[in-house]
C-alpha cells in the first residue's frame, strides 16, 4: 500500500479549478462590467445590476490591489494564531494525566514512521470520543479524549493517532490557511466556499488514506470509525460534540442533505466507504 502524498491529484484538481474559475471570472467578466460602469460600450454592462457590478469590481481588486490580498492573509494568520493559543488554554483547563504511558509511545512511533517531529500527546477530560491536532508555534499537539481511550483497542487508537499525524505530514494547516483566505475574500461568490469545503473534505479522506498506509491496513481505522459512529447514534443531537473549529477533528457532527455538501468534514459513513476502496 502506497503512502499518501502531501498534495494528491484530487486536491490539486480542486485548487486548479478554483483558481482557473477565479482567473477567468476576473479577466473576462469583471473588466467588461468595469468598462461599462465607466461609460464603455459593452452590452453586458447595461444589463448588470449594481450589486453584481460591485461584486465584480471587488473581485477585480484582488489582482489590481495586492495589498488587499496581503491584508486578508495577515488577518487570517492572526486569527488562527490567536485561536490556537485560545484552544491551548482551554484544553489545559481540561487536561488529565495520561492513563496509559504507552499512548505517547504509540504517537512517537507513528510520528517517526511519518517523518514528523515535535509531536506531543494531550489527554482531555471529555465524555465524547474524539481526537484533533493543532499547533502552537513550531510544536504540534495531538489531543485525545478519555472517552476515546476507553472505547478503542490499541490498534484502533494507533490508527486514529496516525490520522492526526497525517494532517501534520500532509501540511493541512497550510491548506486550511489558503482556504480560509480565499473563502473570506470571495465569500460573496457561493461556489468559492463550496469548493474550499470540498478541499477540506478531501484532506480528511487523504488523512485517512495516509493513516491506512502508515498502519499498512485500513481495517483498524474503519473499526475505530464504526465504534464512534455507534456512539454518535446514541448521543443526543442537541449535544455539543464537535471539536474546536481551528483544528481538523477526527469526529464531527453528522451532516445530511445540503449540510452534507456544505460541510468541511465528510461523514463517517463516507469515510468508511472511501477506506473500503483500499481493500479492493
Amino acid at each position: 500500500m502506497n503512502r499518501g502524498h502531501t498534495c494528491d491529484r484530487k486536491t490539486a484538481l480542486y485548487v486548479i479549478a478554483l483558481l482557473a474559475v477565479l482567473f477567468t471570472f476576473t479577466l473576462l467578466v469583471a473588466p467588461p462590467v468595469f468598462m461599462g460602469h465607466r461609460g464603455g460600450n459593452f452590452e453586458i454592462a447595461s444589463r448588470a445590476n449594481p450589486e453584481i457590478t460591485v461584486a465584480f469590481l471587488f473581485a477585480l481588486s484582488w489582482f489590481s490591489t495586492p495589498h488587499n490580498f496581503i491584508f486578508y492573509t495577515v488577518g487570517v494568520l492572526g486569527i488562527m494564531k490567536y485561536n490556537g493559543h485560545r484552544i491551548k488554554r482551554k484544553i489545559e483547563r481540561s487536561l488529565v494525566p495520561t492513563p496509559d504511558p504507552d499512548c505517547q509511545r504509540l504517537l512517537d512511533e507513528t510520528a517517526r514512521e511519518a517523518g514528523v517531529k515535535d509531536v506531543e500527546l494531550l489527554v482531555v477530560d471529555s465524555s465524547f470520543p474524539n481526537a484533533f491536532v493543532f499547533d502552537k508555534g513550531s510544536k504540534h499537539y495531538v489531543a485525545v479524549t478519555i472517552a476515546l481511550l476507553e472505547i478503542l483497542e490499541i490498534d484502533e487508537l494507533k490508527s486514529v493517532l496516525a490520522h492526526e499525524v497525517a494532517h501534520i505530514k500532509n501540511r493541512d494547516r497550510r491548506i486550511k490557511i489558503l482556504g480560509l483566505i480565499l473563502g473570506s475574500k470571495y465569500i460573496y461568490l457561493p461556489f468559492v466556499p463550496m469548493v474550499v469545503r470540498a478541499i477540506f473534505r478531501r484532506r480528511e479522506y487523504l488523512a485517512d488514506e495516509t493513516a491506512a498506509a502508515l498502519e499498512q491496513s485500513p481495517l483498524p481505522l474503519m473499526s475505530a470509525l464504526l465504534k464512534i459512529a455507534q456512539y454518535l447514534r446514541s448521543f443526543s443531537e442537541s449535544a455539543n460534540i464537535s471539536a474546536p473549529a481551528a483544528s481538523f477533528a477526527f469526529a464531527q457532527c453528522p451532516s445530511t442533505g445540503l449540510r452534507r455538501i456544505l460541510s468541511s468534514s465528510p461523514t463517517i459513513e463516507d469515510r468508511i466507504r472511501n477506506l473500503m476502496r483500499l481493500l479492493a
